[in-house]
């Protein structure tokens, strides 16, 4: 349940910092947009008067509305920034009388670029400027100051939302041992029914294998007889199967760890079915590394490679072939087990590591398989810190492992 915890507060901590992160970015927008309306309408209202404030003033107080909506207070005379430059016959004349941080030479230079543009409105330099082709008359409004405010109103929201994401985190980090409880107290009732069943099954299949012994005794063998021990012997590998995953599953680390020559330990479970093999008339194949050598738990990496090869033995067709490798880089091993058997495009197959999963009609319960020996084996391979997959192709099916030489094992907290 830890790693269900961890990923709801991931899915909490993804989604929050996506939530406050386009809040931030629609903000910033919505607020650049209203700055740049705003000088928009400072220019526009310039450009009605032709540049002469003191127009402006005088058409305020005679209590005229002013063009655009725009509301023109008594301080903005003195707040106003800005310089025009008009082009006549005679050349470019500049009015610099409302700015002192620009001289004549680098206001006609920004004039003649913003000329040539097609766009009425832009940036230029950190100013506004609005072109008036009809009046030949280019305005520019300093904006620094607002897009100063702006900056440190958008750096102020991002350690806003960093502090509510992080608040909502921990809040649903605190939160999630009762969301998850439920799952818990399900998962552990589901396994201790799994367990009681399985245990409990054990004695009358013990029973009626007795019996069905002492039947043949008296009567000799026959069908029936044959049919209730083969079933009887079906049923009890499904149980220990059972057991088996689920004490795999309250397993958090594996223990009494050691060397184990993965090679050896491969090449001897081909040995094991070589006659199944030769009883489909399937070629077994094998490109098996001498040595190599990884960290594991010995038993339950004999399980897994058991496993796989039991498998290929079920699936594959007849006069097919089955090929086993074992390959080692630097920090990893990888092994496989490949069978030819037919494929269907339409399955996904990484649902063969469920339990009591079976994607088509040929992997029916006739194979004398249950579903639940891949998710054995995938489960040894996550405690082993590796990863599983089952890789589809046009002639069979391949189960790759990836291991690591080296196992890290978390230290324990006293």
């Amino acid at each position: 349940m830890k790693k269900l915890r961890r990923k709801i507060v991931l899915g909490v901590l993804v989604s929050a910092t996506v939530v406050f992160t386009l809040t931030v970015i629609i903000a910033g927008i919505a607020l650049s947009i209203q700055v740049i309306r705003r000088a928009d309408s400072l220019t526009s209202l310039i450009q009605n008067f032709k540049g002469d404030i003191t127009e402006i003033m005088d058409y305020r107080n005679s209590n005229k509305p002013l063009p655009f909506n725009y509301y023109f207070g008594d301080e903005t005379l003195y707040r106003l920034r800005f310089f025009t430059v008009k082009y006549d016959d005679n050349g470019a004349h500049c009015d610099l009388s409302h700015i002192a941080s620009v001289g004549m030479e680098e206001a006609v230079s920004m004039a003649d670029k913003v000329m040539t543009k097609r766009t009425e409105t832009g940036t230029l330099n950190g100013y506004r400027y609005r072109i008036s082709r009809e009046d030949q008359l280019v305005i520019f409004l300093d904006n620094s100051d607002e897009m100063g405010t702006l900056e440190q109103q958008i750096l102020l929201l991002i350690p806003v939302a960093l502090f509510f994401v992080l608040t909502i985190t921990l809040f649903f980090w605190f939160l999630s041992k009762r969301i998850v409880r439920p799952f818990e107290e399900n998962s552990l009732m589901q396994k201790q029914f799994i367990t009681d069943a399985s245990h409990e099954l054990k004695t009358p299949l013990a029973i009626i294998s007795a019996n069905a012994e002492v039947l043949a005794y008296k009567d000799g063998e026959n069908e029936w007889i044959n049919n209730i021990t083969s079933q009887v012997e079906r049923v009890s590998v499904l149980v220990n199967e059972l057991l088996t995953l689920n004490r795999l599953e309250e397993v958090e680390e594996i223990s009494d760890i050691e060397q184990v020559n993965i090679s050896g330990m491969t090449s001897a479970a081909a040995d094991s079915f070589e006659a199944v093999f030769a009883g489909k008339s399937a070629r077994l194949k094998r490109n098996i590394e001498k040595d190599v050598l990884i960290y594991g738990n010995s038993a339950q990496l004999e399980r897994l490679i058991s496993v796989l090869i039991e498998n290929a033995s079920k699936y594959v067709s007849e006069n097919g072939e089955v090929s086993i490798s074992v390959l080692k880089s630097q920090r990893h091993t990888y092994l496989s087990v490949y069978n030819t058997c037919e494929v269907d495009k339409d399955i996904d197959y990484t649902h063969l590591f469920e339990r009591f999963y079976r994607p088509d009609a040929s992997r029916t319960s006739k194979t004398g398989g249950h579903g639940v020996g891949l998710s054995i084996a995938k489960r040894i391979v996550v405690l082993h810190n590796g990863s599983i997959e089952a890789v589809p192709n046009e002639t069979g099916l391949s189960f790759n492992v990836k291991l690591p030489n080296k196992l890290r094992i978390r230290k324990k907290k006293h």
